[in-house]
């Protein structure tokens, strides 16, 4: 055996490759004898060297083989104890392990290597070494062997029956599993390292075909024929099922010859390779592992990698980032020229072949280039850092060049803009601080209608306690004139004066945001169609109206009639601008308030609006004007043709909604005035109609508290002239005093704003723990969040707003009274014995806001027969009649939102087939036309209304 020699396998079509090149280089430099051949070729190498027993050391296989596992197979025939070392790629290396199989029959001498000349020559020497110790211990036992037997048995064939007991000896102490068999396929010999490994018995396998036993199969039927032929030995890996184990096996087979050389059988060598094996995949396994691990570094880098070879600058790596970079991903075996971007001035195969010839790194900063993604597209200008690295080998010789960077496009891009922003900043600085003074002007000005807000919010309230003293003396003294028309005219006038003040100061509360509104879902579009008859009359022959309304109108949550008012201020105003006569245009549409537009303006959110925009044809406004307009008084009208508090009415009306409200003019141009009001989800409501009826009063109990005198004198006056027993307390403590004493009262007429500690709320609350059943009702000419939250009164609390007529009051304490004594009588009403049952069972729809109410009057309707369905409000009732169809209906008058009589009338128009009836607090005759059940009723009473259904 060659113990030094390098055996070399090289494509026969390209003997002088790159790497065949490079291994050469290696074997020559580490001084170890080195023989190439060709693959088609090997055959032809392997029958002389054997002849001449000239086996290599190291049988080396590059990665450009074509068959290596093949030749290597054909090798290990005859060179049984020669290195095989497959040269692989980092990313192929476990693939190519694959194909080997789990017995790959290549003996126990052969390993899979990575291409890489700094590892390799270690490799070599190593297995070269081991080859040579492999070689010298052979030959060591050779000569030992024949001394042994010459010391044994000398020249006498007679001993040789004692060398066969030594020799079996052993035998049966190696560890491997020896066999013997006959040319007949018969176990002549079953050591015992054949018994442990098969778990066969020596005595139950000699004298069996060996084709029984668990080792053997297809691989091995020729070798006995090939070994009789050739007369070597000969290594055959396999795999085999072992007690539901897999094992894999090398076995060395030999030929067995008598002194003339004929063939007597088959010596078997079975050795179990499974650990060594596994342990070896397991190996493989790791490294595969890391490798997979560099490789997935290497291309989820973020900078751009790729690595070209040799002096043509040929594409031999390129990772993920380089690929995106260039848009192309068949960059691998390219030129640099071909694959990477172009440069701009010096080409990019004068600067590689530079880095490559003075093997020194080029560093490049914000280098633009030209990638081009497509033949047909245009060059796309990026710019790119990037470093050339040669890379040189142990010798110090250019192997290739490592090209590694970042696309900086984004940052020079940025650069430069913020270069252009740096040129510009002088005048972005300036249009700030001018969007900063009128954001300034804007909060100034908002802070000056606040403050002047809460000083007319005041005022108008001590205003209309003035007006309610006046108007309740007014209403006293009519019926003592009845008989002197003149003086009942001047009562008349002051009347009037006494309305005209109401609204002036109810203007003053609108601004100041303290006027109870009573919001609901609207649809603009149907106001302002309602609303046309008024403005025409209003407007006059000469202002032309239009109205433009835009599709898919949004719902607002607004007060109807403080909206009418609105309007109305804005017509006037408008018409007041055009002298001569003009056009007056009121557009309704969608609009979004964005955050560039609320930061110019105060208190305003971004969302979503519905916009009235009143437009006229008048002489305008300038800037001074616009920016006073708002405040209350203030008018550019001539002296007694206005107050001055239109726009200011507009202004806190639309605060208060949660709105916004603009002016948009210019002098001569006329005036458009913008009114935003928030978009609500809820349905429709139908704006509610004021209440009518009779106007009666009663017997009934009512403690009025008022901290002013002479309010007090003149509402005690009117209630004790409607036949009510009437109590005073001047404040708060003082009523929840008279309550303490144990008098019966019915009704605690209190105002909101009181003197003292005890403020009115908690005097109500106090007051409902005592009484139960007493009714409290609220005035005031002012409110505060007292009662009020959100622009909207708190649920069941009852008001009614100063300066009220007499006549609304009645009304008022009528319809609680009414609803506190149905509330009484039913628990009596339902205690009555079951009545008879009723000629028709209708399917009665029921709408009462009042719990307690709705549940019993349920009761009485089940009780007299009847199917029912109950609900608190119209708009509930709508969708129920919307689902189903009922054949009555039954609604109070009285309902939160859309008010009973309004609930009749659609109904009657969408449903005509539905009867309907209406229970009323507000006594006999306030149902008008339609049939009416006037609180507190009898289970008689009801039953009688539904027999006229």
């Amino acid at each position: 055996m060659n113990t030094q020699r390098i055996f070399l396998i090289h494509p026969q079509h390209d003997p002088d490759a790159a790497t065949i090149r490079q291994l050469k280089e290696l074997i020559t430099s580490l001084d170890l004898p080195l023989t190439l051949c060709g693959e088609t070729d090997f055959a032809a190498h392997i029958e002389p060297l054997e002849a001449a027993d000239k086996e290599p050391a190291v049988l080396l296989f590059p990665d450009t083989t074509q068959r290596p596992a093949a030749l290597a197979r054909q090798a290990r025939v005859h060179w049984p104890r020669c290195e095989i070392i497959f040269l692989q790629s980092a990313d192929r290396a476990a693939e190519f392990r694959r194909s080997l199989g789990l017995a790959p029959m290549l003996g126990s001498y052969w390993s899979i290597v990575e291409v890489n000349p700094a590892s390799l020559g270690p490799v070599l020497v190593e297995a070269a070494s081991a080859a040579r110790r492999r070689a010298r211990f052979r030959t060591t036992l050779d000569r030992a062997n024949a001394s042994l037997q010459l010391r044994l048995f000398g020249s006498d064939p007679g001993r040789s029956n004692v060398a066969d007991h030594y020799l079996a000896n052993f035998i049966d102490f190696a560890q491997d599993a020896i066999v013997g068999i006959d040319l007949n396929y018969q176990v002549l010999f079953w050591s015992s390292g054949a018994e442990e490994l098969f778990g066969v018995d020596s005595r139950a396998a000699v004298g069996c075909s060996v084709r029984q036993m668990p080792f053997w199969g297809d691989e091995l039927e020729a070798v006995p024929d090939e070994l009789a032929r050739r007369g070597r030995s000969m290594v055959v890996e396999r795999a085999c099922q072992l007690n539901e184990r897999e094992l894999a096996l090398e076995i060395h087979c030999s030929s067995v010859r008598d002194a003339n050389g004929m063939p007597l059988g088959v010596s078997l060598m079975i050795r179990d390779v499974s650990a060594v094996l596994a342990q070896r995949a397991a190996s493989e396994a790791l490294m595969h592992a890391e490798h997979q691990h560099l490789y997935q570094l290497f291309h989820q880098a973020p900078g751009f990698v790729a690595v070209t070879q040799g002096p043509r600058h040929v594409v031999e790596l390129a990772n993920r980032a380089f690929h995106q970079l260039v848009g192309r991903r068949d960059v691998i075996g390219l030129q640099a020229s071909e694959a990477f971007p172009q440069m701009e001035g010096e080409t990019l195969t004068e600067l590689l072949d530079r880095v490559y010839g003075t093997r020194r790194p080029f560093v490049g900063r914000g280098m633009p280039v030209f990638i081009h993604r497509s033949p047909s597209a245009s060059p796309e200008l990026r710019y790119v850092d990037f470093v050339f690295q040669p890379v040189l080998s142990e010798h110090g010789l250019p192997l290739g060049i490592f090209c590694q960077g970042n696309d900086v496009t984004a940052q020079k891009l940025m650069q430069e803009q913020l270069k252009r922003s740096e040129e510009h900043l002088e005048a972005l600085v300036e249009e700030r601080t001018r969007e900063l003074e009128r954001s300034q002007l804007a909060l100034h000005q908002a802070q000056k209608l606040e403050a002047i807000g809460k000083l007319t919010g005041g005022v108008a309230h001590d205003f209309n306690n003035v007006l309610q003293i006046i108007g309740a003396n007014l209403q006293l003294m009519r019926d003592g004139v009845a008989s002197q028309p003149r003086l009942a005219r001047r009562l008349e006038a002051a009347a009037s004066a006494v309305e005209r003040g109401a609204k002036l100061s109810s203007q003053l509360l609108a601004f100041a945001r303290r006027q109870p509104l009573q919001p609901s879902p609207l649809n603009l579009a149907r106001q302002l169609r309602g609303m046309d008859d008024l403005l025409r009359r209003a407007l006059g022959e000469d202002i032309q109206i239009e109205t433009v309304v835009a599709g898919g109108l949004w719902t607002t949550m607004v007060d109807p009639h403080q909206l009418e008012n609105v309007i109305l201020n804005l017509a006037i105003n408008a018409r007041d601008a055009m002298r001569d006569g003009g056009k007056l245009t009121l557009e309704l549409s969608n609009a979004m308030l964005d955050d560039e537009y609320v930061r110019s303006a105060a208190e305003i959110s971004p969302g979503q609006y519905v916009l009235l925009a009143v437009s006229d044809t008048g002489c305008g406004m300038s800037a001074e004007t616009i920016q006073q307009a708002f405040e209350p008084f203030f008018t550019t009208k001539p002296e007694g043709q206005g107050t001055g508090l239109g726009l200011s009415m507009a202004y806190g009306f639309a605060r208060q909604s949660g709105g916004h409200i603009r002016i948009y003019s210019e002098p001569g141009n006329g005036t458009t005035v913008k009114l935003y009001l928030p978009r609500s989800l809820q349905e429709e409501v139908e704006p509610v109609t004021p209440l009518t009826g009779p106007v009666v009063g009663g017997s009934e109990t009512i403690l009025v508290v008022e901290d002013d005198p002479a309010v007090q004198t003149a509402v005690i006056e009117q209630l004790a002239g409607l036949g009510y027993k009437v109590l005073r307390a001047n404040d708060a403590q003082s009523a929840l005093s008279i309550l303490q004493s144990g008098l019966h009262i019915d009704v605690l007429f209190t105002d909101v704003v009181m003197p003292g500690p005890l403020r009115s709320p908690e005097l109500a609350r106090q007051a409902k723990q005592l009484l139960p059943d007493l009714i409290v009702l609220f005035t005031s000419g002012y409110t505060q969040n007292a009662i009020v939250h959100g622009g909207k009164l708190d649920a069941g609390v009852e008001l009614i707003s100063k300066p009220y007529r007499l006549v609304d009051l009645a009304r008022k304490i009528r319809h609680l009274l009414a609803n506190r004594a149905q509330t009484q009588a039913m628990p009596a009403i339902l205690s009555e014995p079951e009545p008879g049952t009723v000629g028709q069972v209708h399917d009665i729809l029921l709408v009462e806001d009042q719990q307690d109410l709705l549940e019993m009057t349920r009761e009485l309707l089940v009780m007299l027969g009847h199917e029912v369905m109950a609900v608190a409000s119209a708009e509930e009732a709508l969708e129920a009649l919307a689902e189903r169809r009922f054949s009555a209906l039954l609604t109070d008058v009285g309902l939160p939102g859309m008010s009973g009589e309004q609930l009749a009338e659609r109904v009657l128009r969408n449903w005509p087939e539905t009867r309907v009836a209406l229970i009323t607090g507000y006594g006999e005759g306030s149902g008008g036309d339609l049939l009416a059940l006037a609180k507190p009723f009898s289970l008689e009473q009801l039953r009688e209304l539904l027999a006229q259904l």
